[in-house]
């Protein structure tokens, strides 16, 4: 199956009594998850807002992320996993893939909280809060992977911010065929339904797919044969 691919990081950090946990993935149903691609993420850092002596240190308060599927190219956004948003030294920082990249390493420091956390992509594009300590950071063993894809995240996170941090990943080639078989199932969906094929055949909803969606919307338009060789070259 599909998604025997995809493998697991434990979840990285401290996960208290009263916590709100995420998943990421749920956003999408059923199997509909393995088609998503991570696109963007978005990371809050500054201040704890806490009576508590353990948590006056900067911190990673929260994340979001925005997903988006390889058929029809429609992005989603997750919720805000933050906590107080209050304090007056919180530092944004946002990284956008382009077109062709992947996040593929993740690093993270945490004691009470997660006080780093670094994600870098294929092209070496980075988004990175806090500062890496060596008595702190943890060893996260697929960066030693090469063509490793960070599909999405899971964690916990209170009113004191992020606590707890994981991800689910594949390999590259695998996700290649995951791909294809998108691939497979938009043209299945133009076979059976003309009226859904036509929508993509018309120039003005196509100018508004990125170059990629526009290529495999023609592609699964295309003849059988013609469609065949292309998909065979592919593969």
């Amino acid at each position: 199956m599909l998604s025997e691919k995809y493998d697991n990081t434990p979840v990285y950090g401290f996960v208290p009594r009263e916590k709100t946990r995420f998943c990421d993935k749920d956003l999408f149903g059923d199997d509909l998850w393995k088609y998503e691609t991570l696109k963007k993420i978005k990371l809050w850092y500054g201040t704890p807002k806490s009576g508590d002596e353990n948590l006056k240190d900067k911190s990673v308060l929260g994340i979001q992320c925005v997903y988006q599927d390889i058929v029809s190219g429609v992005k989603s956004t997750t919720e805000q996993h933050c906590g107080d948003l209050n304090g007056d030294d919180i530092e944004i920082k946002e990284l956008e893939l382009k077109e062709n990249d992947f996040f593929t390493k993740f690093n993270i420091d945490f004691e009470n909280t997660i006080t780093h956390l670094k994600f870098t992509t294929n092209n070496g594009e980075i988004i990175e809060v806090g500062k890496e300590k060596e008595e702190t950071k943890k060893t996260v063993e697929f960066n030693e992977i090469k063509d490793v894809m960070i599909h999405s995240f899971v964690g916990y996170y209170d009113t004191y911010g992020l606590r707890a941090l994981g991800c689910k990943f594949i390999l590259k080639k695998d996700f290649i065929l995951i791909n294809l078989l998108g691939v497979l199932r938009l043209r299945h969906i133009f076979k059976i339904n003309e009226k859904e094929k036509q929508k993509w055949e018309d120039p003005t909803e196509l100018s508004k797919l990125s170059n990629e969606m526009k290529a495999i919307a023609k592609l699964c338009g295309l003849p059988d044969a013609q469609f065949a060789f292309v998909m065979k070259y592919c593969a």
